[in-house]
């Protein structure tokens, strides 16, 4: 669905070559007149930075805008920033410029860049907002709309994340010493806050009169729906607007992905060797608990979990069961000898101060998630004092029509909000796409943004061969979300019988990433 303001890109420099090429292009930068050499590109500094990419990732690279911001990245920290002034594909003056990557793969796709900023992020924060279970950046990437929307859900924007005077080292900007944790406040999240989403006739009115509901009644909200209807984007603008529009509530916002491999490691905490690197372990909180307390700071930060439904509830969320259904918890876990505790704010005690082990959470805050509906059981499986603390908001996709010119003008429609040129037989033939793939198993939908990436890989291609890469189109998008559905031959079925598409090549495609075969015949 795309988010407004500007792009970050991952840029690593790990070795000793890549390290020296930093300081020499980027710290120091090179002499205007050796640019000119191979640019006609004109600069107002006499020293010009810049920084480059092999042609393998340009596809990357084509992202880039001015205005963004390439996150350099060494032993475990993004070190530097840099804002982007301009690109251009460039291997004369790549070669020149870094010779020491040889004549077989040269950097020749540049990025012009203004002068750096000392940003010292440790790497940890930044792929946990993304979701990431690695460790290190492998190559020049592009970091995912999760990742950004975390940044500047905790920092503002990147921005202020980049340019603001605040420590963002270990746990982000300096806040508050002192947190109202009794504070909740009336909610009103207007429609205009999702203005970069399209929901058509009164959809979006009202989910957004569920959300102002569910939150003025103090509860966590769940968005249901099929893959691709902008659940997410819908609970990360939430949560930027609630930080923006009460600040003297919230101090940020947090946004990470579940996976099947989540315990409640990740989400409470557990124990860590301590940094030195000896035998002496500490509890370490998790993402939730990171959003009550940091650095022994009361701290209020809304939290956004992804996918929920990727996780096993019961191993993920253990002791949070409690805490959510509006009691306080020990956990299992000492600190300094004293057992560590939640506490919901109307248990505190009057003008008493937290203990430095206790986890205080405030009566504003909010847990939104995401999960697809099909998996919607593994929740409602849960008791009944832990589901009332939640609202659960469908976000459906919308109604193809069976009619092809209908189906044409909602993917035109579409297509317009996405900044996407596309002609009537290319939206007409996507517009058949979906609604087989929406129609042909119930309860099995695709939403918008799975069409989107489809037009975008479809609409530049000249008509003769458009039935080819629509097939690639529908294997790349569409089959994906097939994985493991029962029945998913039928679809595969009835896509293959599309005049829109190469029937053979589906049907083979069918059967090399959904191990499907179909019986007789297209």
């Amino acid at each position: 669905m795309g988010y407004d303001g500007p792009k970050v890109f991952l840029a690593p420099y790990g070795n000793d070559v890549a390290r020296e090429n930093f300081e020499r292009t980027v710290l120091d930068g090179i002499d205007a007149h050796r640019i000119h050499d191979h640019s006609e590109r004109t600069f107002e500094s006499e020293r010009v930075r810049l920084w480059g990419t092999k042609d393998s990732v340009a596809g990357s690279w084509r992202k880039i805008e001015p205005g963004d911001f390439l996150f350099f990245y060494r032993d475990g920290r993004y070190e530097q920033a840099a804002e982007v002034i301009a690109t251009e594909r460039n291997e004369p003056l790549g070669r020149d410029i870094w010779p020491n990557h040889g004549d077989d793969d040269p950097w020749i796709c540049i990025i012009y860049l203004e002068e750096p900023v000392e940003l010292d992020l440790d790497s940890s924060i930044l792929h946990d907002l993304a979701g990431h279970d690695i460790s290190y950046v492998m190559g020049f990437q592009t970091l995912n709309e999760m990742g950004v929307g975390g940044l500047r859900g905790r920092y503002g924007s990147i921005e202020e994340l980049v340019y603001g005077d605040g420590d963002v080292g270990t746990d982000g900007p300096a806040q508050r010493s002192e947190i109202d944790v009794s504070a909740d406040p009336e909610y009103e999240v207007p429609e205009s806050v999702f203005d970069a989403l399209h929901y058509p006739d009164d959809q979006l009115t009202d989910i957004v009169e569920q959300l102002n509901a569910a939150l003025n009644a103090g509860k966590h909200v769940v968005f249901t729906g099929p893959p691709g209807t902008g659940k997410t984007e819908i609970a990360r603008l939430t949560c930027e607007y609630l930080v923006e529009e009460h600040p003297e509530v919230f101090t940020g916002s947090q946004t990470t992905t579940a996976t099947a491999d989540w315990s409640t490691f990740e989400t409470v905490g557990g124990y860590m060797p301590d940094e030195d690197g000896g035998d002496r372990l500490s509890f370490e909180a998790g993402q939730v608990l990171r959003c009550f307390k940091r650095d022994g700071r009361q701290q209020n930060d809304l939290l956004v979990i992804d996918e929920v439904n990727r996780a096993d509830i019961d191993k993920a969320f253990g002791q949070l069961f409690t805490l959510l259904s509006g009691q306080s918890v020990q956990l299992p876990f000492k600190r300094d000898g004293t057992e560590i505790t939640i506490t919901p704010a109307d248990e505190l005690d009057a003008g008493s101060d937290p203990a430095a082990t206790e986890y205080v959470v405030p009566e504003s805050w909010r847990l939104l998630a995401t999960m697809n509906s099909y998996d919607k059981t593994s929740l409602y499986e849960m008791s009944y004092a832990f589901m009332r603390r939640f609202s659960f908001i469908h976000v459906d996709a919308p109604v193809v029509p069976t009619d092809e010119t209908a189906g044409g003008e909602l993917v035109s429609t579409y297509a317009d909000v996405w900044g996407l040129d596309v002609d009537e037989e290319t939206a007409r033939s996507v517009a058949k796409v979906w609604h087989v793939a929406n129609t042909t198993i119930e309860d099995r939908k695709i939403g918008p943004a799975i069409v989107e990436d489809i037009l975008a890989q479809v609409s530049e291609v000249p008509p003769t061969h458009r039935p080819r890469t629509l097939t690639h189109a529908i294997a790349n998008h569409v089959f994906p979300q097939l994985e493991g559905v029962p029945r998913r031959e039928r679809v595969v079925e009835a896509l293959s019988r599309l005049d829109d598409v190469d029937s053979k090549r589906l049907e083979r495609l069918g059967r090399d990433v959904l191990q499907v075969t179909l019986d007789g015949p297209s």
